[in-house]
Protein backbone atom coordinates (compact mmCIF):
# COMPACT_ATOMS: atom_id res chain seq x y z
CA UNK A 1 0.00 0.00 0.00
CA UNK A 2 2.99 2.22 -0.73
CA UNK A 3 2.82 3.12 -3.54
CA UNK A 4 -0.41 3.32 -4.26
CA UNK A 5 -0.46 -0.58 -4.65
CA UNK A 6 -2.57 -2.99 -3.30
CA UNK A 7 -3.01 -6.41 -4.37
CA UNK A 8 -6.38 -8.07 -3.90
CA UNK A 9 -7.35 -11.48 -5.36
CA UNK A 10 -10.40 -11.78 -8.07
CA UNK A 11 -12.26 -14.84 -6.28
CA UNK A 12 -14.55 -15.46 -9.37
CA UNK A 13 -10.73 -16.58 -11.18
CA UNK A 14 -9.94 -18.68 -8.45
CA UNK A 15 -13.22 -21.09 -8.62
CA UNK A 16 -12.28 -20.90 -12.63
CA UNK A 17 -9.93 -24.11 -13.98
CA UNK A 18 -8.90 -21.97 -16.88
CA UNK A 19 -7.22 -19.10 -14.72
CA UNK A 20 -3.93 -20.27 -13.52
CA UNK A 21 -1.75 -18.84 -11.09
CA UNK A 22 -2.35 -15.81 -8.65
CA UNK A 23 -3.99 -13.06 -10.83
CA UNK A 24 -4.75 -9.59 -8.61
CA UNK A 25 -6.69 -6.68 -10.08
CA UNK A 26 -4.47 -3.48 -9.99
CA UNK A 27 -5.44 -0.39 -7.22
CA UNK A 28 -3.45 2.54 -8.38
CA UNK A 29 -6.06 5.37 -7.91
CA UNK A 30 -3.28 7.12 -5.46
CA UNK A 31 -0.87 7.41 -7.92
CA UNK A 32 -3.10 8.98 -10.73
CA UNK A 33 -4.89 11.47 -8.14
CA UNK A 34 -1.73 12.33 -7.01
CA UNK A 35 -0.19 12.90 -10.64
CA UNK A 36 -3.06 14.62 -11.97
CA UNK A 37 -3.23 16.96 -9.41
CA UNK A 38 0.58 17.81 -9.30
CA UNK A 39 0.37 18.27 -13.11
CA UNK A 40 -2.74 20.31 -13.15
CA UNK A 41 -1.24 22.57 -10.66
CA UNK A 42 2.64 22.39 -12.20
CA UNK A 43 0.94 23.27 -15.78
CA UNK A 44 -0.86 26.27 -14.62
CA UNK A 45 2.25 27.68 -12.87
CA UNK A 46 4.01 27.45 -15.93
CA UNK A 47 1.72 29.11 -18.43
CA UNK A 48 0.79 31.93 -15.56
CA UNK A 49 4.93 32.48 -15.66
CA UNK A 50 5.18 31.93 -19.55
CA UNK A 51 1.73 34.28 -20.62
CA UNK A 52 3.09 37.12 -18.12
CA UNK A 53 6.89 36.36 -19.98
CA UNK A 54 8.55 35.52 -16.56
CA UNK A 55 9.92 32.22 -18.62
CA UNK A 56 12.07 33.90 -21.36
CA UNK A 57 14.35 30.81 -21.98
CA UNK A 58 11.68 27.65 -22.41
CA UNK A 59 13.56 25.86 -24.71
CA UNK A 60 16.02 24.54 -22.66
CA UNK A 61 13.13 23.81 -20.62
CA UNK A 62 11.24 21.40 -23.34
CA UNK A 63 14.23 19.97 -24.28
CA UNK A 64 15.06 18.47 -20.98
CA UNK A 65 11.66 17.17 -20.79
CA UNK A 66 12.08 15.52 -23.94
CA UNK A 67 15.57 14.44 -22.91
CA UNK A 68 13.91 13.12 -19.76
CA UNK A 69 11.31 11.44 -21.49
CA UNK A 70 13.02 9.24 -23.75
CA UNK A 71 15.68 8.53 -21.01
CA UNK A 72 12.69 7.25 -19.03
CA UNK A 73 12.17 5.17 -21.74
CA UNK A 74 14.78 3.24 -22.31
CA UNK A 75 15.02 3.01 -18.31
CA UNK A 76 11.87 1.30 -17.80
CA UNK A 77 13.39 -1.78 -19.46
CA UNK A 78 16.28 -2.05 -17.05
CA UNK A 79 13.68 -0.91 -14.23
CA UNK A 80 11.29 -3.96 -15.15
CA UNK A 81 15.04 -6.25 -14.99
CA UNK A 82 15.94 -4.55 -11.80
CA UNK A 83 13.06 -4.38 -9.75
CA UNK A 84 11.02 -7.68 -11.13
CA UNK A 85 13.40 -9.97 -9.16
CA UNK A 86 10.29 -10.91 -6.70
CA UNK A 87 6.92 -11.36 -7.52
CA UNK A 88 5.68 -8.64 -5.37
CA UNK A 89 8.10 -6.68 -7.16
CA UNK A 90 7.01 -7.81 -10.93
CA UNK A 91 3.33 -7.00 -9.56
CA UNK A 92 3.85 -3.91 -8.42
CA UNK A 93 6.08 -2.50 -11.80
CA UNK A 94 3.48 -3.91 -13.68
CA UNK A 95 0.43 -2.42 -11.80
CA UNK A 96 2.01 1.11 -12.44
CA UNK A 97 3.37 0.40 -15.51
CA UNK A 98 0.34 2.23 -17.54
CA UNK A 99 0.43 5.24 -15.13
CA UNK A 100 4.55 5.53 -15.94
CA UNK A 101 4.19 4.92 -19.66
CA UNK A 102 0.96 7.59 -20.23
CA UNK A 103 3.53 10.32 -18.50
CA UNK A 104 6.72 9.02 -20.28
CA UNK A 105 4.73 9.05 -23.69
CA UNK A 106 2.53 12.69 -23.33
CA UNK A 107 5.90 13.69 -22.22
CA UNK A 108 7.65 12.98 -25.40
CA UNK A 109 5.07 14.09 -27.80
CA UNK A 110 3.96 16.80 -26.64
CA UNK A 111 7.73 18.38 -26.31
CA UNK A 112 7.95 17.40 -29.47
CA UNK A 113 5.52 19.40 -30.63
CA UNK A 114 6.95 22.37 -28.54
CA UNK A 115 10.41 21.80 -29.70
CA UNK A 116 9.35 22.28 -33.55
CA UNK A 117 6.66 24.72 -33.01
CA UNK A 118 7.98 28.16 -33.08
CA UNK A 119 6.25 29.59 -29.74
CA UNK A 120 5.94 33.23 -28.58
CA UNK A 121 4.31 34.53 -25.44
CA UNK A 122 1.60 35.96 -27.16
CA UNK A 123 0.19 33.14 -28.49
CA UNK A 124 -2.55 30.99 -26.87
CA UNK A 125 -1.76 27.63 -28.46
CA UNK A 126 2.25 28.62 -26.77
CA UNK A 127 0.66 28.63 -23.63
CA UNK A 128 -1.69 25.59 -24.13
CA UNK A 129 1.55 23.84 -25.64
CA UNK A 130 3.99 24.34 -23.00
CA UNK A 131 0.99 23.49 -20.03
CA UNK A 132 0.37 19.87 -21.24
CA UNK A 133 4.19 19.76 -21.91
CA UNK A 134 4.18 20.72 -17.82
CA UNK A 135 1.44 18.39 -17.24
CA UNK A 136 3.09 15.25 -18.60
CA UNK A 137 6.28 16.18 -17.26
CA UNK A 138 5.13 16.93 -13.32
CA UNK A 139 2.75 13.39 -14.49
CA UNK A 140 5.67 11.36 -15.38
CA UNK A 141 7.75 12.74 -12.53
CA UNK A 142 5.13 11.39 -9.90
CA UNK A 143 4.26 7.93 -11.65
CA UNK A 144 8.68 7.66 -11.52
CA UNK A 145 8.50 8.73 -7.78
CA UNK A 146 5.56 6.06 -7.00
CA UNK A 147 7.40 2.83 -9.45
CA UNK A 148 11.00 3.88 -7.56
CA UNK A 149 8.52 3.51 -3.90
CA UNK A 150 7.48 0.41 -4.71
CA UNK A 151 8.79 -2.17 -2.33
CA UNK A 152 9.64 -5.55 -3.34
CA UNK A 153 11.16 -7.25 -0.37
CA UNK A 154 7.73 -8.28 1.10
Amino acid sequence: MLCGYNCQSVPACAEESRCRGSFSRCMNGIMVLVGIISGLVFAAAVVLLFVNSLITAWFPAVLTALITGVALLAAVVVLSVLRGTSDNGRSCIRCLFGGLMFGIIGTILSAFIAVSADLTAVSVTAAVVLGITAFFFAYMIVSLLFVALCRTDS
